[in-house]
C-alpha cells in the first residue's frame, strides 16, 4: 500500500471515527432522555386510566357501614394512589372529610376553588399540578370525590448524577478515542515512512564508510521502491566513478612513466652522439655525419613522440579541432590505399581490399578517418615479423552500422592483451626494450578518434594468426552520394 493511500485512509478515519462516536453518543443520550420523558408520559396516561377504578373504589368506601369493610376498601384505595402517585378526598358540601394519599400538592385551596366554580364536576390544572373531580349520591347524600395529580413536567435540567456523570464519561471517551486514533493512524502511517528511512539512511552511512557494494533491498511498492531503486543506481554509479577515478590514476602514472621511459632512450642517444662529437671519437668526416645523423632521427623520434602525446592530450580534453562531413566509407578506403599503398609494399607490407559494402554514408572528419587507418597500418607494418607482411581491409553495412575490417598476419598478441591494446601507453613489450617499435599511443588515439565519431574499435585474433582490428560506425545513409 502507497504513502498517498494510507494518508488517505488516515485522514477519513479521522473523522469518520470521532462522528460514529459522536453518533453513539447522541443516540445513547437521546435514548436516556426519550426513555425519561416516556416515563413521565406514562405516568400522566396511568392517571386518566386509574380514576375510574379511584372514584369505584372511593364509593365502595362511602357505601361501607363497618370499620372492617372500610379499611379493607381504604388499604385498596391506598394501594392504587400510592402505584400512581395520586391523592384524592372526599367532600361533602365543599367540606374535606376524607384524604387518602401522600401528593403534596401546593394549589390544593386554587384547585378545589376551581371545581366548586365548575359545580363540583370536572377538571381543572395549574402550572404542573391537576385535579379531576366527580359527583357521587351514596345512601341519599351527594358527595364529590377530587383526584389530584402532579404532571409530568420534564426537565432537562433535572437529571440524576449518575446519567451526567455518564455524559461526561462518554465526553471524555470521544477525546480519547480521538487521541487514541490519532497515535494509531499516525504508528500506521509513520510506520511505512521510518522503516525506509532508516534503512535509507543506513545505506548512505555505508556509502560514506567507503562500503561501495552496498545495495539497498525494498520489496514495498510504494512510493520509496523508486528512491530506493535510484539508491541502487547511484551506489553501482558511484562505484564505476571511482574505479575509472582509480583507472585514471593509474593511467596517469603510466603516461607518465612511458613519457620518461620513451623519451629517456632518445635522449640518450642523442647525448651520447653528442659527448662522441664533443671528445672527437669521430674522426672522420663520414663518421661525424653519421653521427650528426643519428641526433637528428632521434630528435624527430621526440618530436613525433611530443606531437603525439599533445595530440592525445588534446583529444582527451576535447580541445581538438573536429570537422565532420559525410563521408562515403569506401570511398575514402580506396583513396587511402592508392595514396600508401605502393610506400607500405616498399617497406614489406602488402595492404588489399577484400571485400566492400555498397556505398556507405557515414558522419566523420576526413583527416581524423585517414589518421586512424593509417594508425593502424602503421602498426601492422612496425610489428609484422615476416619479411612480406600482409593486410587485409574489407567493410560489412548491419542495419544502422557499418563495420570495418583490418586484418594483419603479424605476430598477434595474447589474449588477455587484447583489451589493453588501446590503453595509452601500452605495449605488448612490457619491458619496452624496443622504442623503435613505437610509444603505444597511435592505438590510443585511434580509440579517441573512432570514439568522437560515435563508434567503437577493438580487436580481435585474426585467421592468420595476427590481429584484426574492427571499427563500428554509425550510418548516416545509405545509397550513392548525390
Amino acid at each position: 500500500m502507497t504513502i498517498k493511500r494510507r494518508l488517505f485512509i488516515s485522514n477519513i478515519l479521522m473523522i469518520v471515527i470521532p462522528v460514529l462516536i459522536s453518533l453513539l453518543i447522541i443516540f445513547v443520550g437521546g435514548e436516556i432522555i426519550f426513555r425519561a420523558s416516556q416515563d413521565g408520559v406514562q405516568k400522566d396516561d396511568q392517571f386518566y386510566d386509574s380514576r375510574d377504578d379511584l372514584i369505584h373504589k372511593a364509593k365502595q368506601f362511602l357505601e361501607n357501614g363497618t370499620q372492617q369493610e372500610q379499611a379493607k376498601t381504604k388499604t385498596a384505595l391506598e394501594q392504587v394512589l400510592q402505584k400512581n402517585e395520586l391523592s384524592l378526598n372526599i367532600y361533602s358540601s365543599e367540606k374535606n372529610i376524607f384524604s387518602f394519599g401522600t401528593l403534596n400538592i401546593r394549589y390544593t385551596e386554587e384547585l378545589t376553588g376551581a371545581i366548586w366554580a365548575l359545580k363540583g364536576e370536572g377538571s381543572a390544572s395549574l402550572n404542573n399540578e391537576e385535579v379531576y373531580a366527580e359527583k357521587m349520591n351514596v345512601n341519599g347524600k351527594t358527595y364529590t370525590v377530587i383526584i389530584f395529580n402532579i404532571i409530568s413536567d420534564f426537565n432537562y435540567e433535572d437529571f440524576p448524577p449518575e446519567i451526567i456523570m455518564f455524559v461526561i464519561l462518554f465526553f471524555l471517551g470521544i477525546i480519547v478515542a480521538i487521541i487514541l486514533t490519532n497515535r494509531f493512524l499516525t504508528r500506521f502511517v509513520f510506520k511505512r515512512i521510518k522503516l525506509p528511512l532508516d534503512t535509507l539512511v543506513d545505506g548512505v552511512h555505508q556509502l560514506r564508510d567507503g562500503n561501495l557494494d552496498v545495495r539497498i533491498h525494498y520489496e514495498n511498492k510504494d512510493e520509496f521502491a523508486s528512491i530506493c531503486e535510484d539508491f541502487n543506481d547511484m551506489a553501482v554509479r558511484l562505484k564505476e566513478s571511482l574505479q575509472l577515478i582509480q583507472k585514471q590514476d593509474e593511467n596517469r602514472k603510466e603516461l607518465l612513466a612511458g613519457i620518461s621511459h620513451d623519451l629517456r632512450s632518445p635522449l640518450t642517444s642523442v647525448r651520447a652522439y653528442s659527448e662522441g662529437l664533443l671528445d672527437g671519437v669521430a674522426q672522420t668526416p663520414e663518421s661525424q655525419q653519421n653521427y650528426i645523423r643519428m641526433i637528428k632521427t632521434k630528435a624527430e623520434d621526440i618530436d613525433r613522440m611530443v606531437a603525439k602525446i599533445s595530440l592525445f592530450s588534446k583529444m582527451d580534453l576535447g580541445d581538438y579541432p573536429y570537422d565532420p562531413e559525410p563521408l562515403e566509407v569506401n570511398q575514402e578506403i580506396l583513396s587511402l590505399v592508392k595514396a600508401t599503398a605502393e610506400e607500405y609494399r616498399e617497406n614489406g607490407l602488402e595492404v588489399n581490399i577484400t571485400a566492400l559494402a555498397e556505398n556507405v554514408l557515414i558522419f566523420a572528419d576526413p583527416v581524423q578517418l585517414n589518421s586512424v587507418f593509417s594508425n593502424i597500418l602503421e602498426n601492422s607494418l612496425k610489428y609484422k615479423n615476416k619479411e612480406h607482411g600482409h593486410v587485409n581491409i574489407r567493410t560489412e553495412a548491419k542495419g544502422n552500422e557499418v563495420f570495418i575490417y583490418l586484418s594483419d598476419d603479424g605476430p598477434g598478441v595474447p589474449v588477455e592483451a587484447l583489451e589493453k591494446l588501446f590503453d595509452v601507453f601500452y605495449r605488448s613489450d612490457p619491458s619496452r626494450n624496443n622504442p623503435n617499435k613505437g610509444s603505444g599511443l597511435g592505438l590510443a588515439i585511434t580509440a579517441k578518434a573512432v570514439d568522437r565519431m560515435g563508434g567503437s574499435i577493438h580487436a580481435e585474433l585474426s585467421s592468420a594468426d595476427g590481429l584484426c582490428m574492427v571499427i563500428k560506425l554509425p550510418v548516416l545513409s545509405k545509397g550513392a552520394i548525390a
